[in-house]
């Protein structure tokens, strides 16, 4: 028994639970695996203690406290160069909007992130789809895979959800002479089997690894590029380029500001969204709201003044992700109702001749909000609360963003060259715009009843003694 015993005796006061001398071995391992593993050389030289094992009992508890000693020495050293930095990448949707959580309730392995896993088996067949009872479950594999609408949403709205249009131009392209064959009829009766093939296909070689490197790629390069836009954009307030001294007041989701180029005349102003939105049209039902509630103010304000007002918004190219901005621009009264007449002329002039989509289009009943779909360039003006036209731009190299405020220039009778074009004005000229226009805005300022401003305190105080006085007249009734 001690002859076959013998050689295993030899190999264990060598080992630390078998592997050398455990010096190598620990050389990658970070300050929370190094201390893990000298508590489970402790656990064992304990147990060897009890089995009255003096000789393993010391051999585990001193690589035990020197390995805790290499763990408390790496804590204290500086981090080294060549370590690699670990960076959370946001989210981002198809509009350029910031999504914190990312895809809510995105199964695994869908496209709505990456490193969680393969993608989920998709299930083949009909009778996946039909029930026992011969009722049909579902038409889709999402109606299978316990997706619900909820996520197909928020898949939608990032763009992570599947694009036929892009399948099938792939498809075609691969067939190239072999799709040619068959008539209109046939390639249509076709399609649905073809992708079904080339989707099943594409999944496969997108499986694992090959996959999610590629979806890590393109959100590494789609965070590098909103981080840059969002850097360099002249509207966001968090951003570098982000003048503050322009600001009038700031709500909830929007805020007031005055123009820094292309200041046409005195009370000029822009509603800007604090989200970074290409366009108003696919922004949240709240975010119009409070555009609305600025664009009634402001129309008091001027109404006050025996002016009106044209909104304008100009949504040139959505490709290039610029922050939009809903321009106030007051006229006299006699050229704020002849305005109309001045930009349905205009509009029915401009952009292509022969154009696809409805040249002219009126939103006095819905607003160009609910008259123009999202992701479309376009170029609207309503007056006052009112309706207005809204025009989708077909040619969007020759559309000139400033070509709104030339029309109004030409209304007003100045030299829309001479001021659209102009530099910057001097920074005091831009802080007496501000101060005058504060002024002017002071009595019509709804900002000031949020938490914060100066008519919240009197408002809630005020809301109080009216809640006592109710509350006594009812006691005494």
């Amino acid at each position: 028994l001690k002859a076959k015993l013998k050689p295993k005796a030899e190999k264990a006061p060598g080992s630390a639970g078998g592997g050398g001398d455990g010096e190598d071995r620990y050389a990658g391992l970070s300050r929370a695996e190094m201390e893990a593993e000298a508590n489970r050389l402790a656990a064992k030289a304990l147990k060897a203690k009890l089995k009255r094992k003096a000789d393993r009992y010391a051999s585990l508890m001193a690589k035990a406290e020197a390995l805790r000693a290499r763990a408390a020495a790496a804590a204290s050293a500086p981090p080294s160069s060549s370590r690699q930095e670990v960076k959370v990448l946001a989210q981002f949707d198809l509009q350029g909007r910031k999504i914190e959580q990312g895809v809510a309730g995105a199964p695994k392995g869908s496209a709505g992130g990456w490193g969680d896993g393969p993608p989920t088996k998709r299930r083949k067949g009909p009778e996946n789809k039909i029930g026992d009872d011969g009722q049909r479950k579902g038409f889709f594999n999402s109606d299978l895979d316990g997706t619900d609408l909820r996520t197909l949403v928020e898949q939608e709205r990032m763009g992570t959800g599947n694009d036929f249009n892009a399948s099938w131009a792939k498809h075609v392209l691969r067939q190239g002479a072999a799709f040619e064959e068959g008539n209109t009829d046939e390639q249509f009766d076709m399609a649905d089997v073809s992708m079904q093939a080339y989707e099943s296909s594409a999944n496969k070689r997108k499986k694992g690894k090959d996959r999610n490197e590629f979806l890590r790629k393109m959100a590494v390069a789609k965070n590098n590029r909103m981080e840059r836009l969002l850097q360099n954009c002249w509207h966001c307030l968090d951003s570098k380029k982000h003048l503050p001294h322009l600001v009038v007041c700031v709500g909830v989701k929007c805020y007031l500001a005055i123009p820094s180029i292309q200041w046409v005349r005195e009370g000029h102003c822009l509603i800007v969204p604090r989200e970074h939105l290409i366009s108003t049209t696919s922004a949240d039902e709240d975010v119009q709201e409070e555009i609305m509630y600025f664009r009634k103010f402001l129309a008091k304000m001027f109404a006050a003044r025996n002016e009106g007002c044209a909104f304008l918004e100009t949504v040139i190219s959505t490709r290039k992700q610029r922050h939009t901005v809903v321009e106030c621009v007051p006229l006299p009264q006699e050229q704020f109702l002849d305005a109309p007449i001045f930009f349905k002329k205009a509009i029915l002039e401009s952009d292509e001749q022969w154009s696809v989509n409805k040249k002219l289009i009126d939103t006095h009943k819905k607003g160009y909000w609910r008259s123009i779909p999202p992701n479309f360039p376009f170029f609207a003006v309503e007056f006052g609360t009112g309706g207005g036209f809204a025009h989708v731009i077909e040619d969007e190299a020759s559309f000139r963003p400033e070509w709104g405020k030339e029309i109004l220039c030409g209304m007003l009778g100045e030299p829309a060259q001479i001021l659209l074009r102009a530099k910057r004005a001097p920074l005091h000229v831009e802080q007496q715009r501000v101060s005058s226009f504060k002024k002017a805005w002071h009595k019509y300022d709804w900002t000031r009843r949020l938490k914060g401003g100066d008519l919240h305190d009197k408002l809630s105080r005020k809301n109080r003694e009216t809640g006592k006085s109710n509350a006594a007249e009812k006691k005494t009734e």
